[in-house]
């Protein structure tokens, strides 16, 4: 093996870079190693300080440092994971509706939850700049004929990694804005934002600084994960905020919880349990799911939430992820629908139970964990003072079908998401399920009857990135069907899990996209789409040339490093998320061969599966 030289790189690691730009990884390394040298001591001095501060803030008291283990101790995450952001009165810290990648605790002063809408407007929301036909035609104009040509800025490479800081965003005349509008105050040593967070989910409400000088910790949901994984004190707190904050309002989003009285929903967010089914970064499990040999090893490798036959204990409600629903069929099970974010199951047998006592309904379906699966479960006994009584004519009517049909099959499947397996076809249905293209809120889904091969599709996605495709026109097909390998804008995008510097990201419309400026071309989030959708590739200059990592050494000379490999980014597909008139692959089919989909619109898909 060649002696390593002076100049080689290391594949970059989560902690290369720590989240607070204003601290180096070489810092954090020697505050972890209790190391200081002269000028230094004033800054480590500082950052002890912040630290020994974080450390006793109300939401950190429970936690025990001797639990984590040595390549993930507290301080390391607590230094790595999190940033101080100082905040003035009026300041925005998170807008309703973006998608949440940390949670924030309040050190010093106090920030105020804005539960109603405000104006989009109000938010300083800096809304993609839409391209117009004069602009389209411009860059076509303009493009360039060398593919991934890239403009570097005289900082070194290893910089690009580093957050830029955002210029702040202040509620404007605040007091008026807020009159009369339902507001929460959040004092110091409270923790807010971390269900978006963890759920890798929409922000449910706006939050300002409600004092000048408000310091606030924020936590990337990376060390937000392992914290929970490895202090079961904070997981207890932030699942009693959640109970405390989040619950009532999400079950209020159920037809037959909002109906009732303010008192009784007080009961159900008293007695409602969590459960978590599944890894939270499941592409490992995946990858052995793939590997199985027969439709019986995967849905072992699929972790069990609740067995056919077995007694059903409570309604369970999916507060995220996918759960596959199936039956015995044969000697196998077949797939009968499958149920996300807000679905339930159970309450049929649960209603049949309660009518009829003596004879008691076990589980009609067989339930699985796709993924990571967070499930809420309303007891029995509550789902039978509280939620029975008050069920609607028409809602029975899903729950029990008429006394005829009874003898051979006891309750109504129309309340799992309509069976989906009757609307999309059996076959249609397992794979969608085995694929995991459930998961996509824009699958991009061929119709190969159509299709002629033209790829205009792919020449209008080229024409529109500057030259550079950016899917590949071919996938898993079933029958006629392909879902060609292109982003499919997860509900559930784990490939944001593994990345360091949060380059990938949702926008605040939903599409995952890439900032190339701060990509460092890891390759992690291309090595964890479970799809294969996401490319890496070579960086070239003006000439056409691959580009390299540099060097600055002693004197300011820059050296290249060429051993080390062609710089290179990430890419994929963006959804044409500044076009005017959407993605041009689907604009450009002759056939309508081509269509995007939210997977979890069965309706839509059926109909345009049997046109």
């Amino acid at each position: 093996m060649p002696a390593e030289t002076e100049h080689s790189l290391e594949r970059p690691q989560r902690w290369d870079t720590p989240f607070d730009t204003k601290i180096s990884s070489h810092t954090v390394a020697r505050i972890l190693a209790g190391t200081t040298v002269g000028e230094e001591e004033e800054i480590f001095s500082r950052i002890r300080n912040v630290l020994a501060r974080i450390r006793t803030a109300p939401v950190f008291s429970g936690v025990d440092p001797e639990r984590f283990p040595r390549h993930l101790p507290l301080d390391g995450i607590l230094l790595n994971d999190c940033r101080l952001l100082l905040k003035e009165q009026d300041e925005i810290i998170v807008r309703e509706g973006d998608y949440g990648n940390s949670a924030f605790v309040v050190l010093r002063g106090s920030v105020r939850l804005i539960v109603d809408n405000l104006p989009s407007k109000l938010l300083g929301r800096n809304q993609t700049e839409k391209k117009g036909p004069l602009a389209m035609l411009r860059k076509a104009l303009t493009r360039s004929k060398i593919p991934e040509k890239r403009v570097h800025h005289s900082r070194r490479f290893e910089e690009n990694a580093r957050r830029e800081a955002a210029p702040g965003i202040f509620l404007q005349d605040a007091p008026r804005v807020l009159e009369g509008r339902n507001t929460i105050d959040i004092q110091a040593g409270e923790m807010f934002g971390e269900i978006a967070a963890l759920g890798r989910s929409p922000r449910t409400a706006t939050v300002i600084a409600a004092e000048k000088g408000t310091e606030i910790l924020e936590i990337r949901w990376q060390g937000l994960r392992d914290l929970m994984n490895f202090a079961p004190a904070f997981k207890e707190h932030v699942e009693e905020r959640f109970r405390r904050f989040g619950l009532s309002s999400l079950l209020k989003n159920l037809d037959f919880i909002k109906r009732l009285n303010p008192a009784d929903v007080a009961e159900l967010v008293a007695g409602t349990r969590f459960e978590r089914h599944g890894r939270f970064d499941w592409y490992g499990s995946y990858q052995k799911i793939l590997s199985a040999t027969s439709a019986s090893d995967r849905l072992r490798n699929e972790p069990l939430i609740i067995r056919e036959s077995e007694y059903i204990d409570g309604m369970v409600i999916v507060r995220g992820g996918f759960v596959r629903v199936s039956r015995r069929h044969h000697k196998g099970e077949t797939t009968v629908s499958y149920l996300g974010k807000g679905q339930i199951y159970g309450l049929g047998e649960l209603y049949h139970n309660h009518l009829e006592p003596a004879d008691i309904l076990p589980a009609q379906h067989t339930l699985r964990a796709i993924g990571y699966v967070d499930l809420l479960v309303i007891p029995t006994q509550l789902v039978e003072k509280l939620i029975i009584p008050h069920l609607t004519p028409e809602e029975t009517a899903l729950l029990a079908p008429p006394a005829e049909n009874k003898t051979t099959e006891k309750i109504s499947t129309n309340f799992l998401a309509e069976k989906a397996s009757d609307r999309l076809g059996p076959d249609i249905m397992e794979f969608l399920m085995d694929k995991r293209t459930i998961n996509g809120s824009a699958a991009m889904l061929i119709d190969l009857d159509r299709c002629t091969r033209c790829d205009d599709c792919v020449r209008a996605c080229a024409s529109t990135h500057d030259g550079n495709p950016r899917f590949i026109r071919y996938g898993d097909r079933e029958n006629s069907i392909q879902v060609t390998q292109a982003c499919l804008h997860c509900h559930d995008p784990i490939c944001m899990i593994p990345c360091p510097t949060g380059a990938i990201h949702r926008e605040a419309s939903g599409e995952v996209v890439i900032n190339d400026n701060t990509c460092i071309g890891c390759s992690a989030c291309a090595d964890n789409c479970p799809y294969d959708n996401i490319q890496m590739v070579d960086i070239r200059d003006d000439e056409g040339m691959p580009q390299f990592p540099v060097s600055t050494e002693a004197g300011g000379k820059r050296v290249n490093l060429t051993a080390a490999g062609v710089i290179k980014r990430a890419t994929k597909c963006d959804l044409c998320h500044d076009q005017l008139a959407g993605p041009a692959c689907v604009r450009a089919c002759p056939h309508d061969a081509l269509q995007r989909f939210d997977m979890q619109n069965i309706n839509s898909l059926a109909k345009w599966l049997s046109r």
